[in-house]
């Protein structure tokens, strides 16, 4: 009997020869991370679609947030099943994991969320820039018509971009956490590169739009209260801060590795899965609703 497994074929670097999560450290951690991303972003969804209030742009968009967020806690879910399952016997279920439909719904998931996420968190920042920096123009305010036809256009870009990958384009099936990570061509470079540059934009123009907002404010602020500015610097601050460390070390990673200089392999690039990749959809709703008081006056009326 031999003394340890021995893969076949031999392990690579996007699948080396571990389970899933790898270790049990993160197999421990992602479900806590699976726990607090569909439970924060439920919670939203459910106050908000059942509220007697009336629909506004903010809590239509906030819905949409949600939304995209509770979809990568369902992404991490299946994988974290997946792990659990297969813990010490991946190597038995590899091939018809990541061939499969569970990994392609997986994969299919992760980026659709990821996407609808970032383009909603865009969509929601250049509206509360509008609406505070230009408060005088009353009647310029993004009305839930246009706000509708926007966020279509966010689901169908968000849904090509997850479909890309099923039709071959640095596939799914190339690691075991089902993320296209495959950059052998050049069109497998260019959708990678294209996802980088699209987000990367995205979060200059968050940076930009809460600077501008802290900014315009300022002066008004500096007449009547420090302590008011100081609020309002803080919670732009963690805002900017948590899409920061959400999107700057994959973009880095990514891009080295694209560059042929891989700086982490498989293995290590899990702890990125678990504690940076989905920190938005943990972040989100409770930076954008549940710590509002809309939200709790809306939820103590759903309760009475």
């Amino acid at each position: 009997r031999p003394s340890r497994v021995k893969c076949y074929p031999e392990p690579n670097a996007l699948n080396p020869c571990e389970d899933i999560m790898g270790s049990y450290y993160l197999r421990i951690s992602v479900w806590f991370v699976v726990i607090l991303a569909m439970l924060g972003n439920l919670a939203v969804i459910i106050v908000i679609v059942f509220s007697s209030g009336e629909v506004t742009v903010s809590r239509f968009l906030i819905c949409n947030l949600a939304f995209a967020d509770f979809c990568m806690g369902l992404y991490l879910l299946l994988i974290a099943s997946m792990d659990l399952h297969s813990v010490g016997t991946y190597f038995n279920s590899a091939f018809d994991w990541q061939y499969g439909l569970g990994c392609q719904m997986a994969g299919f998931l992760t980026v659709f969320a990821s996407q609808l996420s970032i383009f909603t968190l865009t969509v929601v920042t250049v509206e509360r820039w509008f609406a505070i920096a230009y408060a005088m123009y009353l009647t310029r305010r993004l009305r839930l018509g246009l706000a509708a036809k926007i966020m279509l256009a966010g689901w169908i870009y968000s849904i090509f971009m997850a479909v890309i990958p099923v039709l071959g384009v640095s596939n799914y099936s190339s690691t075991s956490i089902c993320l296209p990570m495959e950059v052998n061509r050049t069109i497998d470079k260019a959708y990678l590169i294209s996802i980088i540059v699209i987000n990367g934009l995205a979060f200059a123009l968050i940076v930009f739009c809460y600077a501008h907002i802290y900014f315009s404010l300022g002066y008004e602020t500096r007449r009547c209260s420090t302590k008011g500015e100081m609020t309002i610097a803080k919670k732009m601050a963690l805002l900017v801060f948590t899409d920061f460390v959400c999107w700057a070390p994959i973009a880095f990673f990514s891009l080295t590795a694209l560059a042929g200089y891989p700086l982490i392999g498989i293995t290590r690039s899990k702890i990125l899965l678990v504690f940076f990749y989905p920190l938005n959809s943990c972040a989100n709703p409770y930076l954008y609703a549940i710590m509002t008081a809309q939200y709790r006056k809306d939820f103590f009326t759903l309760l009475y």
